[in-house]
């Protein structure tokens, strides 16, 4: 894509001239492409869910940047010709990673720590911990906390007593500001 700089009968332009060339402005300046016309063949299965995705992030950046807080926070992650839209647009696509479930600490007693390190590309906005006896039934379930050494590490301290530890499953969700989840159980 062509950049154009100080050219006053270009300045502000934005549209399709012949059917040859598109000028649309980016981040203040007019950017000049290749006109790309519609394809002839219908759109597959698969195309259709990732138009769906981008539909989808597209509406939560635009979302995001019309939020002064969220547009702050993505801003203060812009760089070189980037925007925050571009920041919010890349984190809607991108989910959170649930990497690992630490409980070797967790023996069924009220107070036992779960750790757990869950990562995004930009923030991880919650972690939800459910904890299963051994028969499946739900013993609790309670957000995890954010550990001081940034938001990769999250802690739980159960809060029930569970009598049977041995056999329990521990299910994560992380969720980042966007809505994507990421899912792990052990």
């Amino acid at each position: 894509m062509a950049k154009v700089k100080d050219n006053i009968l270009l300045k502000g332009l934005s549209g399709t001239i012949g059917g040859q060339l598109t000028f649309r402005q980016i981040g203040g300046k007019t950017c000049v492409s290749k006109y790309q016309k519609a394809p002839g063949v219908p759109a597959t299965e698969k195309k259709k869910a990732v138009q769906t995705k981008f539909g989808v992030a597209t509406a939560y950046a635009r979302g995001a940047v019309k939020d002064p807080k969220l547009k702050a926070m993505y801003q203060a992650f812009v760089t070189g010709g980037q925007r925050a839209f571009n920041i919010a647009m890349t984190d809607a696509l991108r989910p959170p990673v649930v990497e690992s479930i630490h409980a070797e600490s967790y023996a069924g007693r009220v107070g036992d720590p779960i750790i757990i390190r869950a990562t995004d590309d930009f923030k991880v906005a919650s972690v939800v911990v459910s904890i299963y006896n051994q028969a499946g039934d739900l013993v609790e379930q309670g957000n995890a906390l954010a550990r001081e050494n940034g938001d990769e590490d999250w802690v739980y301290i159960a809060s029930r007593e569970n009598p049977e530890p041995a056999g329990a499953k521990i299910s994560v969700v992380a969720m980042d500001l966007p809505g994507n989840q990421a899912f792990l159980s052990v």
